[in-house]
Protein backbone atom coordinates (compact mmCIF):
# COMPACT_ATOMS: atom_id res chain seq x y z
CA UNK A 1 0.00 0.00 0.00
CA UNK A 2 1.70 3.49 -0.93
CA UNK A 3 1.78 6.10 1.51
CA UNK A 4 -0.95 7.94 -0.14
CA UNK A 5 -3.56 4.80 0.30
CA UNK A 6 -2.42 4.64 3.38
CA UNK A 7 -3.25 8.34 4.36
CA UNK A 8 -6.39 7.88 2.41
CA UNK A 9 -7.24 5.02 4.95
CA UNK A 10 -6.26 6.81 7.78
CA UNK A 11 -8.73 10.42 6.73
CA UNK A 12 -11.58 7.56 6.55
CA UNK A 13 -10.98 4.82 9.26
CA UNK A 14 -14.13 4.58 11.40
CA UNK A 15 -13.67 3.86 14.80
CA UNK A 16 -16.14 3.50 17.86
CA UNK A 17 -14.00 6.41 19.10
CA UNK A 18 -14.59 8.82 16.75
CA UNK A 19 -18.49 7.87 16.57
CA UNK A 20 -18.53 8.44 20.36
CA UNK A 21 -17.35 12.02 19.92
CA UNK A 22 -19.51 12.31 17.17
CA UNK A 23 -22.59 11.30 18.37
CA UNK A 24 -22.03 13.15 22.22
CA UNK A 25 -20.49 16.03 20.42
CA UNK A 26 -21.48 17.05 17.28
CA UNK A 27 -24.69 15.01 15.72
CA UNK A 28 -27.70 17.64 15.52
CA UNK A 29 -29.85 15.10 17.45
CA UNK A 30 -32.21 17.87 18.85
CA UNK A 31 -32.77 19.73 14.89
CA UNK A 32 -33.18 15.86 13.85
CA UNK A 33 -36.12 14.50 15.71
CA UNK A 34 -37.58 18.18 15.40
CA UNK A 35 -37.65 17.25 11.90
CA UNK A 36 -39.06 13.66 12.54
CA UNK A 37 -41.67 15.12 14.85
CA UNK A 38 -43.18 17.44 12.04
CA UNK A 39 -44.49 20.52 14.32
CA UNK A 40 -45.86 18.10 17.34
CA UNK A 41 -44.36 17.41 20.38
CA UNK A 42 -41.30 15.50 21.23
CA UNK A 43 -43.35 12.70 22.66
CA UNK A 44 -45.62 12.61 19.72
CA UNK A 45 -46.32 9.42 17.99
CA UNK A 46 -45.50 10.89 14.97
CA UNK A 47 -41.50 9.89 16.38
CA UNK A 48 -42.55 7.85 18.90
CA UNK A 49 -43.90 5.42 16.38
CA UNK A 50 -41.05 5.60 14.10
CA UNK A 51 -39.20 3.13 13.10
CA UNK A 52 -34.52 3.25 13.21
CA UNK A 53 -32.52 1.30 11.88
CA UNK A 54 -28.61 0.48 13.29
CA UNK A 55 -25.88 -0.72 11.66
CA UNK A 56 -23.17 -1.43 14.14
CA UNK A 57 -19.63 -2.78 14.14
CA UNK A 58 -18.71 -6.31 13.00
CA UNK A 59 -22.02 -5.16 10.36
CA UNK A 60 -24.29 -6.04 13.54
CA UNK A 61 -27.64 -4.80 12.04
CA UNK A 62 -30.49 -3.57 14.61
CA UNK A 63 -33.77 -2.99 12.87
CA UNK A 64 -37.14 -1.82 14.69
CA UNK A 65 -35.76 0.40 17.24
CA UNK A 66 -37.91 3.11 18.83
CA UNK A 67 -36.88 5.86 21.02
CA UNK A 68 -39.75 8.02 23.32
CA UNK A 69 -38.23 10.68 22.52
CA UNK A 70 -34.76 13.17 21.54
CA UNK A 71 -33.17 12.52 24.84
CA UNK A 72 -33.64 8.96 24.88
CA UNK A 73 -32.90 8.78 20.85
CA UNK A 74 -29.82 10.47 21.68
CA UNK A 75 -28.89 8.45 24.71
CA UNK A 76 -29.08 5.25 22.81
CA UNK A 77 -26.64 6.83 20.02
CA UNK A 78 -23.82 7.55 22.64
CA UNK A 79 -24.27 4.40 24.00
CA UNK A 80 -24.69 2.08 20.95
CA UNK A 81 -22.30 5.01 18.18
CA UNK A 82 -23.66 3.15 14.75
CA UNK A 83 -21.58 3.01 12.13
CA UNK A 84 -24.74 3.57 9.93
CA UNK A 85 -28.26 5.12 11.01
CA UNK A 86 -31.69 4.33 9.21
CA UNK A 87 -34.86 5.47 8.73
CA UNK A 88 -38.12 3.87 8.48
CA UNK A 89 -41.76 4.45 8.21
CA UNK A 90 -44.16 5.33 11.07
CA UNK A 91 -45.95 2.51 12.24
CA UNK A 92 -49.14 1.78 13.93
CA UNK A 93 -47.50 0.76 17.03
CA UNK A 94 -43.90 1.44 18.39
CA UNK A 95 -41.80 -0.69 16.22
CA UNK A 96 -39.82 -1.62 19.33
CA UNK A 97 -42.64 -3.77 19.99
CA UNK A 98 -43.22 -5.36 17.24
CA UNK A 99 -42.94 -8.67 18.18
CA UNK A 100 -45.62 -8.90 20.34
CA UNK A 101 -48.21 -7.50 17.56
CA UNK A 102 -50.00 -9.16 14.73
CA UNK A 103 -49.68 -7.79 11.02
CA UNK A 104 -53.46 -6.20 11.83
CA UNK A 105 -51.93 -4.56 14.59
CA UNK A 106 -48.21 -3.07 13.40
CA UNK A 107 -48.28 -1.93 9.78
CA UNK A 108 -46.72 1.30 8.25
CA UNK A 109 -48.91 4.50 8.65
CA UNK A 110 -46.82 7.16 6.90
CA UNK A 111 -43.43 7.41 5.45
CA UNK A 112 -41.86 10.42 3.47
CA UNK A 113 -41.98 10.32 -0.40
CA UNK A 114 -38.32 9.24 -0.90
CA UNK A 115 -36.15 9.04 -4.16
CA UNK A 116 -32.40 7.02 -4.09
CA UNK A 117 -30.14 8.13 -7.27
CA UNK A 118 -27.20 5.69 -7.43
CA UNK A 119 -24.31 6.19 -9.32
CA UNK A 120 -24.08 2.50 -10.19
CA UNK A 121 -27.33 2.73 -12.28
CA UNK A 122 -24.98 4.66 -14.66
CA UNK A 123 -22.44 2.15 -15.25
CA UNK A 124 -23.54 1.81 -18.68
CA UNK A 125 -23.28 5.26 -19.52
CA UNK A 126 -19.89 6.55 -17.74
CA UNK A 127 -16.91 5.68 -18.89
CA UNK A 128 -14.69 7.10 -16.19
CA UNK A 129 -15.66 5.22 -13.42
CA UNK A 130 -17.86 2.13 -12.90
CA UNK A 131 -19.20 0.20 -9.47
CA UNK A 132 -18.46 2.33 -6.25
CA UNK A 133 -16.48 4.90 -7.54
CA UNK A 134 -17.21 8.08 -8.55
CA UNK A 135 -15.29 11.46 -10.00
CA UNK A 136 -16.27 14.97 -10.61
CA UNK A 137 -16.53 14.11 -14.41
CA UNK A 138 -19.39 11.70 -13.79
CA UNK A 139 -20.68 13.50 -10.62
CA UNK A 140 -22.35 15.92 -13.25
CA UNK A 141 -25.22 13.05 -13.94
CA UNK A 142 -26.10 13.76 -10.20
CA UNK A 143 -26.48 17.08 -10.70
CA UNK A 144 -28.91 16.57 -13.92
CA UNK A 145 -31.01 13.98 -11.74
CA UNK A 146 -31.41 16.74 -8.67
CA UNK A 147 -32.10 19.31 -11.33
CA UNK A 148 -35.10 17.44 -13.24
CA UNK A 149 -36.50 15.49 -10.09
CA UNK A 150 -36.56 18.66 -7.92
CA UNK A 151 -38.30 20.63 -10.77
CA UNK A 152 -40.73 17.48 -11.61
CA UNK A 153 -41.87 17.20 -8.01
CA UNK A 154 -42.18 21.00 -7.50
CA UNK A 155 -44.48 21.26 -10.92
CA UNK A 156 -45.97 18.57 -11.70
CA UNK A 157 -47.00 17.50 -8.12
CA UNK A 158 -46.63 20.82 -5.88
CA UNK A 159 -44.82 19.40 -3.44
CA UNK A 160 -42.87 22.13 -1.17
CA UNK A 161 -40.66 20.78 1.00
CA UNK A 162 -37.82 18.73 -0.77
CA UNK A 163 -34.50 17.55 1.12
CA UNK A 164 -31.60 16.83 -0.90
CA UNK A 165 -28.71 14.43 1.00
CA UNK A 166 -25.65 13.31 -0.60
CA UNK A 167 -25.21 9.77 0.59
CA UNK A 168 -21.64 10.03 1.45
CA UNK A 169 -20.51 8.04 -1.53
CA UNK A 170 -21.78 7.43 -4.69
CA UNK A 171 -25.27 9.21 -4.63
CA UNK A 172 -27.68 11.48 -3.65
CA UNK A 173 -31.28 11.11 -1.89
CA UNK A 174 -34.58 13.16 -1.52
CA UNK A 175 -36.82 13.30 1.32
CA UNK A 176 -40.42 14.74 0.50
CA UNK A 177 -41.83 15.63 3.49
CA UNK A 178 -44.99 17.33 2.64
CA UNK A 179 -47.94 15.58 4.47
CA UNK A 180 -49.60 14.97 1.52
CA UNK A 181 -46.41 13.09 0.49
CA UNK A 182 -46.04 11.10 4.02
CA UNK A 183 -49.49 9.84 3.89
CA UNK A 184 -49.27 8.54 0.06
CA UNK A 185 -50.32 4.73 -0.62
CA UNK A 186 -47.73 2.67 -2.02
CA UNK A 187 -49.54 2.17 -5.41
CA UNK A 188 -49.78 6.24 -5.58
CA UNK A 189 -46.22 5.95 -5.24
CA UNK A 190 -45.52 3.52 -7.79
CA UNK A 191 -47.64 5.80 -10.17
CA UNK A 192 -44.89 8.76 -9.43
CA UNK A 193 -42.36 6.45 -10.06
CA UNK A 194 -44.12 6.02 -13.14
CA UNK A 195 -44.56 9.24 -14.17
CA UNK A 196 -41.00 10.12 -13.62
CA UNK A 197 -39.28 7.00 -15.64
CA UNK A 198 -37.95 7.31 -19.16
CA UNK A 199 -35.23 4.87 -19.06
CA UNK A 200 -36.63 1.28 -18.93
CA UNK A 201 -35.26 -2.16 -19.27
CA UNK A 202 -32.00 -3.99 -18.50
CA UNK A 203 -28.52 -2.49 -19.08
CA UNK A 204 -28.15 -4.96 -21.89
CA UNK A 205 -31.32 -3.47 -23.97
CA UNK A 206 -30.37 -2.16 -27.05
CA UNK A 207 -32.34 1.36 -26.56
CA UNK A 208 -34.04 2.12 -23.33
CA UNK A 209 -35.61 5.93 -24.14
CA UNK A 210 -38.31 6.48 -26.31
CA UNK A 211 -40.04 9.73 -26.87
CA UNK A 212 -43.08 10.95 -28.39
CA UNK A 213 -43.57 14.44 -30.09
CA UNK A 214 -45.01 16.98 -28.44
CA UNK A 215 -42.45 16.28 -25.39
CA UNK A 216 -44.49 16.58 -22.38
CA UNK A 217 -43.83 19.74 -20.25
CA UNK A 218 -41.25 18.05 -17.44
CA UNK A 219 -39.44 16.22 -20.11
CA UNK A 220 -38.98 19.64 -22.19
CA UNK A 221 -37.72 21.21 -18.66
CA UNK A 222 -35.49 18.26 -18.84
CA UNK A 223 -34.16 18.70 -21.80
CA UNK A 224 -33.66 22.37 -21.18
CA UNK A 225 -31.38 21.58 -17.97
CA UNK A 226 -29.38 18.26 -19.90
CA UNK A 227 -29.06 20.87 -23.18
CA UNK A 228 -26.77 23.32 -20.69
CA UNK A 229 -24.50 21.16 -20.02
CA UNK A 230 -25.26 17.55 -22.64
CA UNK A 231 -21.81 18.41 -25.07
CA UNK A 232 -19.48 19.67 -22.53
CA UNK A 233 -20.24 16.40 -20.54
CA UNK A 234 -20.64 13.65 -22.96
CA UNK A 235 -17.80 15.04 -25.63
CA UNK A 236 -15.58 15.96 -22.68
CA UNK A 237 -15.91 14.54 -19.38
CA UNK A 238 -16.61 11.22 -20.65
CA UNK A 239 -15.25 11.34 -24.62
CA UNK A 240 -18.47 9.19 -25.12
CA UNK A 241 -17.36 8.57 -29.14
CA UNK A 242 -13.68 8.70 -27.84
CA UNK A 243 -13.42 4.80 -29.41
CA UNK A 244 -14.72 1.93 -30.88
CA UNK A 245 -16.51 0.26 -28.02
CA UNK A 246 -18.03 3.45 -27.22
CA UNK A 247 -19.17 4.21 -30.89
CA UNK A 248 -20.99 0.62 -30.86
CA UNK A 249 -22.87 1.53 -27.74
CA UNK A 250 -24.09 5.08 -29.38
CA UNK A 251 -25.06 3.31 -32.49
CA UNK A 252 -27.20 0.43 -30.92
CA UNK A 253 -29.36 3.58 -30.59
CA UNK A 254 -29.68 4.74 -33.66
CA UNK A 255 -32.53 3.26 -35.81
CA UNK A 256 -31.28 0.87 -38.60
CA UNK A 257 -33.77 1.39 -41.90
CA UNK A 258 -35.27 -1.04 -43.27
CA UNK A 259 -35.77 -1.25 -46.85
CA UNK A 260 -38.55 -3.71 -46.59
CA UNK A 261 -40.48 -1.06 -45.05
CA UNK A 262 -40.07 1.42 -47.95
CA UNK A 263 -40.69 -0.90 -50.34
CA UNK A 264 -44.05 -1.32 -49.12
CA UNK A 265 -44.66 2.44 -49.12
CA UNK A 266 -42.71 2.24 -52.99
CA UNK A 267 -45.12 -0.79 -54.02
CA UNK A 268 -45.91 0.00 -57.36
CA UNK A 269 -42.44 0.26 -58.28
CA UNK A 270 -39.65 -2.17 -59.74
CA UNK A 271 -37.53 -3.46 -56.75
CA UNK A 272 -34.15 -2.21 -58.11
CA UNK A 273 -35.70 1.18 -58.46
CA UNK A 274 -37.17 1.47 -55.64
CA UNK A 275 -34.45 0.49 -53.33
CA UNK A 276 -32.01 2.90 -55.62
CA UNK A 277 -34.68 5.32 -54.69
CA UNK A 278 -34.27 5.01 -51.06
CA UNK A 279 -30.26 4.52 -51.30
CA UNK A 280 -29.78 7.65 -52.55
CA UNK A 281 -31.71 9.48 -49.98
CA UNK A 282 -30.07 7.45 -47.70
CA UNK A 283 -26.53 7.19 -48.61
CA UNK A 284 -26.19 9.26 -52.27
CA UNK A 285 -23.54 7.26 -54.41
CA UNK A 286 -24.54 4.00 -53.08
CA UNK A 287 -26.20 1.58 -55.54
CA UNK A 288 -28.59 -1.77 -54.96
CA UNK A 289 -27.55 -4.86 -57.16
CA UNK A 290 -30.16 -7.63 -57.25
CA UNK A 291 -27.82 -10.70 -57.99
CA UNK A 292 -26.02 -10.32 -55.33
CA UNK A 293 -29.10 -10.46 -52.42
CA UNK A 294 -27.56 -8.08 -50.12
CA UNK A 295 -31.25 -7.28 -48.29
CA UNK A 296 -29.40 -8.32 -44.93
CA UNK A 297 -26.72 -5.58 -45.46
CA UNK A 298 -29.10 -2.99 -46.50
CA UNK A 299 -30.96 -3.51 -43.36
CA UNK A 300 -27.57 -2.18 -40.87
CA UNK A 301 -26.72 0.60 -43.88
CA UNK A 302 -28.15 3.80 -41.40
CA UNK A 303 -25.13 2.27 -38.91
CA UNK A 304 -22.67 1.08 -41.38
CA UNK A 305 -23.26 5.09 -42.59
CA UNK A 306 -22.17 6.56 -39.09
CA UNK A 307 -19.59 4.14 -38.81
CA UNK A 308 -17.85 5.66 -41.96
CA UNK A 309 -18.44 9.10 -40.99
CA UNK A 310 -17.09 8.69 -37.61
CA UNK A 311 -13.73 6.96 -38.89
CA UNK A 312 -13.26 10.48 -40.80
CA UNK A 313 -13.47 12.17 -37.52
CA UNK A 314 -11.12 12.55 -34.34
CA UNK A 315 -13.08 13.74 -31.07
CA UNK A 316 -16.05 13.15 -29.61
CA UNK A 317 -17.08 16.62 -30.40
CA UNK A 318 -16.61 16.31 -33.88
CA UNK A 319 -18.64 12.89 -34.42
CA UNK A 320 -21.12 14.41 -31.72
CA UNK A 321 -21.64 17.50 -34.60
CA UNK A 322 -21.63 15.29 -37.17
CA UNK A 323 -24.26 13.16 -36.03
CA UNK A 324 -26.72 15.84 -35.47
CA UNK A 325 -25.94 17.52 -38.85
CA UNK A 326 -26.47 14.10 -40.37
CA UNK A 327 -29.94 13.67 -38.51
CA UNK A 328 -31.14 16.66 -39.18
CA UNK A 329 -30.53 15.80 -42.76
CA UNK A 330 -32.36 12.88 -42.68
CA UNK A 331 -35.68 14.99 -41.14
CA UNK A 332 -35.62 17.36 -43.59
CA UNK A 333 -35.54 14.54 -46.30
CA UNK A 334 -38.21 12.21 -45.38
CA UNK A 335 -41.00 13.44 -47.31
CA UNK A 336 -45.02 13.04 -46.44
CA UNK A 337 -44.94 9.36 -47.34
CA UNK A 338 -42.77 8.37 -44.87
CA UNK A 339 -44.38 9.96 -42.09
CA UNK A 340 -43.16 6.94 -39.35
CA UNK A 341 -39.68 7.46 -40.28
CA UNK A 342 -39.43 10.84 -39.70
CA UNK A 343 -41.35 10.80 -36.19
CA UNK A 344 -38.12 8.33 -35.47
CA UNK A 345 -35.54 10.85 -36.19
CA UNK A 346 -37.51 14.07 -34.99
CA UNK A 347 -36.80 12.25 -31.08
CA UNK A 348 -33.66 10.76 -31.86
CA UNK A 349 -31.15 13.46 -30.79
CA UNK A 350 -33.35 14.02 -27.37
CA UNK A 351 -33.95 10.29 -27.10
CA UNK A 352 -29.62 9.75 -26.91
CA UNK A 353 -29.43 12.69 -24.44
CA UNK A 354 -31.75 11.14 -22.31
CA UNK A 355 -30.34 7.70 -22.61
CA UNK A 356 -26.87 9.30 -21.25
CA UNK A 357 -28.41 11.90 -18.90
CA UNK A 358 -31.39 11.55 -17.00
CA UNK A 359 -32.40 10.40 -13.80
CA UNK A 360 -32.70 6.38 -12.84
CA UNK A 361 -34.68 5.82 -9.88
CA UNK A 362 -33.91 2.74 -7.69
CA UNK A 363 -38.03 2.19 -8.39
CA UNK A 364 -38.34 -0.41 -4.41
CA UNK A 365 -36.93 2.97 -2.46
CA UNK A 366 -40.00 4.57 -3.48
CA UNK A 367 -42.97 2.59 -3.77
CA UNK A 368 -42.28 0.97 -0.72
CA UNK A 369 -43.77 2.74 2.82
CA UNK A 370 -41.16 0.33 5.28
CA UNK A 371 -38.21 0.66 2.78
CA UNK A 372 -35.44 2.11 5.05
CA UNK A 373 -33.22 4.81 3.97
CA UNK A 374 -29.63 6.11 4.61
CA UNK A 375 -30.20 8.77 7.11
CA UNK A 376 -29.18 12.38 6.99
CA UNK A 377 -26.36 12.76 8.89
CA UNK A 378 -25.20 9.27 9.30
CA UNK A 379 -21.49 8.51 8.74
CA UNK A 380 -20.92 6.31 5.45
CA UNK A 381 -18.42 3.37 6.93
CA UNK A 382 -16.76 2.72 3.88
CA UNK A 383 -15.72 6.57 3.57
CA UNK A 384 -16.14 8.04 6.73
CA UNK A 385 -18.14 10.95 4.81
CA UNK A 386 -21.11 12.36 6.91
CA UNK A 387 -24.84 12.57 4.33
CA UNK A 388 -25.26 16.20 3.96
CA UNK A 389 -27.61 18.22 2.99
CA UNK A 390 -27.30 19.33 -0.34
CA UNK A 391 -28.83 23.40 -1.25
CA UNK A 392 -29.73 23.57 -4.83
CA UNK A 393 -29.22 27.25 -5.25
CA UNK A 394 -25.54 26.79 -4.93
CA UNK A 395 -25.74 22.72 -6.67
CA UNK A 396 -23.28 23.93 -9.08
CA UNK A 397 -20.77 24.69 -6.61
CA UNK A 398 -21.14 21.48 -4.85
CA UNK A 399 -18.21 18.72 -5.57
CA UNK A 400 -18.20 15.95 -3.20
CA UNK A 401 -15.04 14.86 -5.25
CA UNK A 402 -13.33 17.78 -4.26
CA UNK A 403 -10.93 17.63 -1.24
CA UNK A 404 -12.79 19.20 1.72
CA UNK A 405 -16.00 19.69 0.16
CA UNK A 406 -17.95 16.59 2.28
CA UNK A 407 -16.95 16.64 6.28
CA UNK A 408 -15.02 13.34 7.21
CA UNK A 409 -15.82 11.72 10.42
CA UNK A 410 -11.94 12.30 12.07
CA UNK A 411 -11.73 15.50 10.66
CA UNK A 412 -14.87 16.75 12.75
CA UNK A 413 -13.67 14.87 15.58
CA UNK A 414 -10.60 16.34 15.18
CA UNK A 415 -11.60 19.99 15.06
CA UNK A 416 -13.61 19.12 18.53
CA UNK A 417 -10.86 18.01 20.52
CA UNK A 418 -8.81 21.09 20.05
CA UNK A 419 -11.65 23.55 20.74
CA UNK A 420 -10.98 24.92 24.43
CA UNK A 421 -11.74 22.37 27.39
CA UNK A 422 -14.88 24.80 28.42
CA UNK A 423 -16.90 24.01 25.56
CA UNK A 424 -16.85 20.41 26.50
CA UNK A 425 -20.12 19.11 27.86
CA UNK A 426 -20.03 16.95 30.55
CA UNK A 427 -20.30 13.21 30.85
CA UNK A 428 -23.89 13.78 32.35
CA UNK A 429 -24.99 15.87 29.25
CA UNK A 430 -25.43 18.62 31.38
CA UNK A 431 -23.65 22.05 31.56
CA UNK A 432 -21.93 22.87 35.11
CA UNK A 433 -24.18 26.51 34.97
CA UNK A 434 -27.43 25.55 33.05
CA UNK A 435 -29.56 22.92 32.35
CA UNK A 436 -28.89 23.50 29.07
CA UNK A 437 -25.69 22.20 27.18
CA UNK A 438 -24.45 23.10 23.63
CA UNK A 439 -23.05 21.07 20.80
CA UNK A 440 -19.99 21.60 19.30
CA UNK A 441 -20.96 21.55 15.43
CA UNK A 442 -21.10 25.42 14.98
CA UNK A 443 -17.59 25.34 15.47
CA UNK A 444 -16.72 22.54 13.12
CA UNK A 445 -16.82 22.46 9.06
CA UNK A 446 -20.16 20.91 9.16
CA UNK A 447 -22.17 23.96 10.69
CA UNK A 448 -22.89 25.02 6.60
CA UNK A 449 -24.45 21.78 6.56
CA UNK A 450 -26.73 21.93 9.62
CA UNK A 451 -27.50 25.41 8.72
CA UNK A 452 -28.95 24.39 5.54
CA UNK A 453 -31.06 21.27 7.65
CA UNK A 454 -32.10 23.71 10.38
CA UNK A 455 -33.83 26.48 7.95
CA UNK A 456 -35.78 23.27 5.83
CA UNK A 457 -36.84 22.23 9.09
CA UNK A 458 -38.22 25.49 10.36
CA UNK A 459 -39.54 26.12 6.48
CA UNK A 460 -41.44 22.90 6.72
CA UNK A 461 -43.03 23.11 9.81
CA UNK A 462 -43.97 26.35 9.98
CA UNK A 463 -47.46 25.81 7.95
CA UNK A 464 -48.83 24.06 11.24
CA UNK A 465 -46.92 26.06 13.89
CA UNK A 466 -47.24 29.61 14.67
CA UNK A 467 -44.60 31.33 12.56
CA UNK A 468 -42.90 33.44 15.32
CA UNK A 469 -42.23 30.79 17.61
CA UNK A 470 -40.98 28.26 14.31
CA UNK A 471 -38.24 31.40 14.18
CA UNK A 472 -37.16 31.70 17.44
CA UNK A 473 -36.98 27.49 16.77
CA UNK A 474 -34.71 27.95 13.95
CA UNK A 475 -32.26 30.64 15.99
CA UNK A 476 -32.09 28.21 18.67
CA UNK A 477 -31.04 25.29 16.51
CA UNK A 478 -28.55 27.52 14.91
CA UNK A 479 -26.95 28.02 17.99
CA UNK A 480 -26.03 24.47 18.92
CA UNK A 481 -28.22 24.89 22.23
CA UNK A 482 -30.95 22.45 23.61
Amino acid sequence: MSNEEKQQVDETFVTPWNLAIYYRRIFPSHIYCKWLAYGEPATCSQFAQREFSFTLENDVYRRYLSFSNHMEFEKELIKLCPEKIDIGAVYSAKPKDHKMLSAAQFYPIERELVFDIDMTDYDDVRFCCRGADICSKCWTLMRFAMQIMDRVLHEDFGFEHRLWIYSGRRGVHCWVCDQTARELQSSIRQAIVEHITIVTGGKDSSKRVTLYTPLHPSLQRAREIILTEFDGYACLKQDFLGDDQRIERFLRLVPDDNILFFLILDRNKKKEESINKVLQMISPGLDYDESKNDFLNLKFLRRQTLRELFSQLTTSAERWAAFKQHTDAMINSVTSSTKYRKSAYTTLIDEIMFEYCYPRLDANVTKGMNHLLKSPFSIHPKTGRVSIPIHLDSLALFDPCKEGSVPKLNELCQQVEQLPKQNLPNEDGSGEKTATKQKDYNQTSLKPFIDIFARFVQQSQTSKRNETLARSDLNTMLSGEI
